[in-house]
């Protein structure tokens, strides 16, 4: 996996104070238009014809709501006031063996915009990740930010995809659960799992972050997308 390709999506550091992804960068690829924000509190990918793959607990008490879908303006991607009701969810279960805060949302329209899962093990790979949240301020307009982590990702079974953060800070922020792990191969990138937060056990001096592995629930992920998204 080349670097360059993670940085062809974004361009241009931004304040802090208005930064949704810490030390990310204003997604400038309309690749990224298919990160979306859920519910106004959380981020989520397209999949399928007419579903959504985000966190659980975005959605947890059958709380449907809809979502947000950007728009592509000035060479970026940022909030617009097109949104889609999500009509049905659904999710994998519990399970002590893999990270089980996923679900998949059904929109009652079509977006055509699904991204590519992959199954493949993103140990030792370089990853990336794409957000709404916000520390501060919101931009205004208020854009998509994108960052690249420096460490590589590791696979815990039970917990999901880890990446260490050397400064404690960089990467997911507040609201930015649920939204989609990028790996790229060659010229292409998938979502390969899905903003959880804080990893057991972090702390300030080691922080990890960690995703709902797309790998350990693909069986799941398939026989729904199959079903209701297509």
């Amino acid at each position: 996996m080349k670097t360059s390709l993670f940085l062809a999506l974004s361009a241009a550091w931004i304040p802090l104070a208005a930064q949704a992804i810490v030390n990310g960068r204003f997604a400038t690829s309309p690749f990224l238009l298919g990160v979306v924000k859920v519910n106004d509190d959380c981020t989520g990918a397209l999949i399928g014809n007419k579903c959504v793959l985000t966190a659980h607990h975005c959605l947890a008490r059958n709380r449907l709501g809809e979502v947000m879908l950007p728009e592509y303006k000035s060479s970026v991607v940022v909030e617009s006031t097109k949104t889609s009701k999500i009509i049905s969810s659904f999710e994998p279960g519990y399970s002590e063996r893999r990270c089980y805060d996923i679900q998949i949302a059904v929109l009652a329209e079509p977006h055509n915009r699904g991204y590519n899962l992959t199954k493949a093990s993103v140990q030792g790979q370089s990853v990336a990740v794409a957000g709404w949240g916000f520390l501060g301020d919101y931009t205004i307009p208020k854009v998509l930010e994108f960052f690249q982590y420096t460490s590589k990702a590791k696979i815990v079974p039970s917990e999901g995809i880890v990446v260490p953060v050397p400064d404690g800070a960089s990467g997911i922020a507040f609201r930015d659960s649920g939204g989609p792990l990028f790996v790229c191969k060659g010229a292409k990138c998938y979502v390969a799992g899905v903003a959880n937060g804080k990893a057991d056990g972090s702390t300030l001096m080691n922080t990890q972050h960690l995703w709902c592995d797309v790998r350990s629930n693909w069986a799941w992920i398939t026989e729904t997308v199959k079903a209701k998204c297509l």
